[in-house]
C-alpha cells in the first residue's frame, strides 16, 4: 500500500540568496540567458525535490521515460519497450543498445538499479518520489531492467521520467555525500552538458554535440541566473540582462513589466489547485446542509478578476479539465444565496439575531504569499458577505508545518489549501485528496468505501472508458458529499523580450530551454 501521507501544502518557493555576477546584457545569437530566483543549490539526481531542479536536471539527463512536449503524457527514451505484468506490480524495459553517458559510458540495466537503490539509500529528498512507490528494483540476467511496486500506480510510467529515476553516472553512484558539481563537473546523457555552476548565483549549459535521442537544441548556450528577489528579476529583465524571466515574478511586478513595450507574457493554466475544504468532523461543518450552503455561496470570479487580473481560473471541477474527459464540472458556477440560506434555514440556522453558522476561515499565508492571501480574503467577502445566516472570521498568520497538521488531523473547520501533484494525471490529484489511507480524508471524515474501491479499481485496469466512468463516479461523490470545493487553478508565466520564440512552458512547471531561439 502507499504508505499513509499527510497532504503537504506545496509552493513553488523561491530561493532568496543574493546573486553576485556582474551583469551582461544578455543579447548573444547563441546564448539565451534565463532570470530565475529559484535556481537549484544541488543538480545531484538524489537531491532533486522540486519542479526548479527537476527542470534542469530534464536537459541534462534522459530517463526510461519523457513528457511529449505540449501534452501530460510519455512516451518512452532510453526505454525500447515495457511489459507491465497483469497485477500491475511489475514493469519491465527492454534498453536501448545504444544507451550511454556523454562520455561513452554505457547505460545499463544494472546502471538504472544502481542509481535508484543510491536515491533510496540516501534517503534524501528526492526519495519522496521513489519509496512510497518502488519496493525494489533488479536487472535481469537478458539486461532488463524490473520495478517491484508495493502497490499499483497508473501514473507511473511519468514518475520514470522525473530525475530521481535517471541514470547516475558510476562516479555519482559511488558518492555519497552531496555533490553539486560545482568542482567536479557532470556527466549526464541529455540534450545540453554542463558547463559551469556557480552554486546559488548562476548554470551554464551548452548543446552535447553527440545527443541522439531528439532534436538537437535549437540555442547552443542556456545561461540560468538567480536572483535574490522578484524586484531583482523585475530589474534584470528590464535592463535586458536577461532574455526572460521565470520562476518567478510576483504578480505586481509582472502586471507592472506588462504595459512595456517588446516585453510578451507567456500564460500557461498549472496544475496547482486550490481548495476549499470543510471537516466533517467538527461543527457546523458536520451538517452536510451547511457543508452545501457554504459551496453555493462561493463566488470565484471576483477574484480572478479583482486580484489575479485574469491570470488565474476560476474552477468548478476536482481536477483541471484538461486532465480528464468525464464531465467533471459539476460544482456551481455562481453563488445561489437564495438557495444557500433556504438550506440553513432548514438547518436550523437564522439571519439577523437567530442562530448563525460561525466559523473561522484559515490560510497559510507565509507557505502561499501575499497575493493568494488577498484572493481568499476577496473570496471571503464576495462568497459570505451578502448573507446575515454567517459569521465568520478570517485567520491567515500560520506557519506551514501548523497548517498541514490543522488540515491532515481534522482540527480546521473551513480552510483553503493548495495541491500540486507530483506529476499531471487524475490519479495523482483524486488518490491523496480522497482515499481514506490519506490522513486528510481519514481524520476530516470524509473518505467514503465507494471511492477507496474506485481508486483500487482504476490503478488495477487498462480500460480508458471504465477508468473515465469511474473517475466521474467520483466527482459525483464528492459533490453529494460536498466534501471539497475547487476555487481555482494557478497560471505560471514567462516574460519574455519579444525576440525570443520557441517559449513552452508545461503545466507542471516545466519550461523547454532546448525550444528556445532568438528570432
Amino acid at each position: 500500500m502507499f504508505s499513509r501521507r499527510k497532504l503537504g501544502l506545496i509552493l513553488i518557493a523561491c530561493i532568496v540568496i543574493p546573486a553576485f555576477f556582474s551583469p551582461v546584457r544578455a543579447q548573444s545569437t547563441d546564448t539565451i540567458t534565463i532570470g530565475t530566483t529559484g535556481l537549484p543549490d544541488s543538480l545531484d539526481p538524489a537531491d532533486a525535490y522540486g519542479f526548479g531542479a527537476w527542470e534542469v536536471l530534464s536537459h541534462l539527463y534522459v530517463g526510461l521515460t519523457r513528457q511529449v512536449p505540449g501534452t501530460t503524457s510519455v512516451d518512452l527514451a532510453l526505454a525500447t519497450d515495457v511489459q507491465i505484468s497483469e497485477d500491475r506490480l511489475d514493469y519491465t524495459f527492454t534498453l536501448r543498445p545504444d544507451a550511454a553517458f556523454s562520455d561513452g559510458t554505457p547505460i545499463s540495466a544494472q546502471t538504472f538499479v544502481d542509481s535508484i537503490t543510491r536515491v533510496m539509500d540516501l534517503n534524501r529528498d528526492a526519495a519522496q518520489v521513489v519509496k512510497p512507490y518502488v519496493d525494489r528494483v533488479e536487472a535481469t540476467p537478458a539486461g532488463e531492467l524490473v520495478f517491484h511496486l508495493i502497490q499499483p500506480v497508473p501514473y507511473f510510467l511519468q514518475l520514470l521520467a522525473l530525475p530521481p529515476y535517471f541514470p547516475q553516472h558510476p562516479t555519482l553512484i559511488a558518492a555519497e555525500q552531496q555533490q553539486p558539481f560545482a568542482e567536479n563537473g557532470l556527466i549526464g546523457n541529455g540534450p545540453y552538458l554542463l558547463d559551469h555552476f556557480l552554486v546559488n548565483r548562476e548554470i551554464g549549459l551548452i548543446a552535447n554535440p553527440d545527443y541522439t535521442l531528439g532534436d538537437a537544441p535549437l540555442t547552443p548556450n542556456i545561461l540560468l541566473r538567480q536572483y535574490a528577489r522578484s524586484q531583482d528579476l523585475r530589474d534584470a529583465l528590464r535592463n535586458h540582462e536577461v532574455d526572460l524571466a521565470w520562476r518567478a515574478l510576483l504578480l505586481d511586478h509582472l502586471l507592472e513589466l506588462q504595459t512595456e513595450s517588446d516585453l510578451v507574457i507567456t500564460d500557461t493554466p498549472s496544475t496547482r489547485v486550490f481548495y476549499l475544504y470543510m471537516s466533517q468532523s467538527r461543527e457546523p461543518t458536520d451538517d452536510p446542509l451547511v457543508r452545501e450552503a457554504i459551496t453555493q455561496l462561493i463566488d470565484r470570479q471576483p477574484v480572478i478578476d479583482k486580484i489575479f487580473y485574469g491570470h488565474a481560473s476560476p474552477l468548478n471541477s476536482l481536477i483541471p479539465a484538461s486532465l480528464l474527459d468525464a464531465d467533471s464540472a459539476i460544482w456551481p458556477t455562481a453563488p445561489d444565496v437564495t438557495l444557500a440560506e433556504d438550506l440553513l434555514n432548514t438547518a436550523g440556522y437564522k439571519d439577523r439575531t437567530g442562530r448563525r453558522v460561525e466559523f473561522t476561515f484559515t490560510f497559510a499565508l507565509p507557505v502561499y504569499g501575499e497575493t493568494q492571501d488577498l484572493a481568499m480574503r476577496q473570496l471571503g467577502r464576495d462568497s459570505f458577505g451578502d448573507t446575515r445566516f454567517i459569521d465568520y472570521g478570517y485567520y491567515s498568520e500560520i506557519e506551514r508545518g501548523a497548517a498541514e497538521d490543522m488540515i491532515n488531523n481534522g482540527d480546521a473547520t473551513v480552510a483553503a489549501f493548495g495541491w500540486t501533484p507530483v506529476v499531471p494525471h487524475p490519479y495523482a490529484y483524486l488518490y491523496p485528496l480522497f482515499h481514506s489511507s490519506q490522513a486528510m480524508p481519514d481524520n476530516s471524515r470524509y473518505a467514503r468505501p465507494e471511492i477507496d474501491a474506485a481508486l483500487e479499481r482504476i490503478a488495477q485496469i487498462d480500460d480508458a472508458d471504465e477508468q473515465t466512468m469511474l473517475y466521474q463516479d467520483i466527482v459525483y461523490w464528492a459533490l453529494e458529499d460536498y466534501a471539497l470545493i475547487p476555487l481555482w487553478q494557478d497560471h505560471v508565466q514567462v516574460m519574455s523580450w519579444s525576440d525570443i520564440g520557441g517559449i513552452l512552458v508545461e503545466s507542471n512547471f516545466f519550461l523547454h530551454y532546448d525550444r528556445l531561439v532568438r528570432e
